[in-house]
Parts: structure tokens; sequence; C-alpha cells
């Protein structure tokens, strides 16, 4: 049960409600109704629209219109999920992932939190960059420039925006103990 009470949308002011409204037409919302509370960090975020609208357009951005290719921005999200074991982003975000293009049996070893193996170096790069600085705090040497040859430095200062906006994701979820919504399975349980 999260440690924040559900806001139904009679209870929030305009700009609250015009958030909502954003929120409810992401494609993981499409199953619930209109005026039903906001689902994951949302919740949480609503409370201070003045966040909202400041992470909106930093979160359109990074997810869709940046330069990294899908697969490789759906990868990062699951996993740094993983590492901060934030049931909810990674069970939203493997099935990003999938659609998007990574291979179910890396989605799978990330959510058993065992190493990957992969065929494409783009998706090793990107992993073991993000794996070794969300959970070790810096990347060895190699792995900067494995990541830096195959999406550029560009790509590489996205990349940690990316991960750092998906760290306060999984801080909100963690923090707040958001639940899973209703139909989703716990990606960590064994």
């Amino acid at each position: 049960m999260s440690r924040l009470k559900s806001l139904e949308p009679k209870e929030m002011n305009a700009e609250q409600l015009k958030y909502h409204e954003r929120v409810m037409a992401r494609p993981i919302f499409k199953n619930l109704a209109k005026n039903a509370p906001l689902e994951g960090p949302y919740n949480a975020w609503i409370r201070s629209p003045a966040l909202m609208r400041s992470l909106w357009p930093l979160a359109q951005y990074l997810r869709e219109d940046g330069i990294l290719d899908a697969r490789l921005v759906e990868l990062a999200i699951i996993t740094v999920g993983r590492v901060w074991s934030a049931e909810f982003e990674f069970a939203a975000h493997a099935l990003y992932a999938v659609k998007a293009g990574i291979d179910p049996g890396i989605v799978e070893a990330i959510s058993r939190n065992e190493p990957p193996e992969f065929e494409k170096d783009d998706e090793a790069a990107v992993y073991q960059f993000a794996r070794e600085l969300t959970a070790g705090y810096r990347v060895e040497d190699k792995t900067y420039q494995a990541a830096t040859e195959q999406i550029g430095e560009q790509g590489l200062v996205e990349l940690i925006g990316l991960m750092g906006l998906y760290v306060m994701v999984c801080m909100t979820l963690n923090a707040f103990e958001v639940p899973l919504m209703e139909g989703m399975e716990n990606p960590f349980a064994e």
C-alpha cells in the first residue's frame, strides 16, 4: 500500500488537472478511466505542479525526442529500475523495452539481476554504463570508452540525463512504497 493517498481528480486544482490529463494519455494508463487517480510516481509528483511542469518537457525530450534509439532508452530505464529494485518502474518499462526491440531474454536476465548476453554492441555498452554508474557511482575507463564509441558524446550526455531522471522516478516509487498497478506482476518475484 502506498504511503500516499491517491488523489482523485475532483480533489485537484486546475494545474494538477492539466497534468492529470497529460499523464492519463500515456499508453500505460490506457485501460484506466479518465477520472481515475494517478498511478506510479505521478501520484506523488502531482502534489507539486511546479515539479511536474519542470519534469514533463525533460522526460518528453529524453524518452521521445532525444538522439538515443528507443531500444537503448528503455534498456537504460530497466537497468536503473533493477538497480533500485523499483518493481513498478521495471514492470512498466520491461514491456516497452521488448516493444522497442530488446530481446525478452535480456529483460528476463536483468530482472533476475544476472548479466545479460548481448548480441548488439550498443546495447552491451549502454547496459554496462548504466549498471556501473547507477550501482557504483562511477564508470571504468573501458566502459566509458565503449559507450562513447557506441552512442557518441551527445548520446552519453543524454543517457546520463535519462538515468538521473529515472533514479528520481525510482526514489519516488521506493520512498512512497508505490504498489504495482492492477494486472502488473512483480518482475523480481522468485
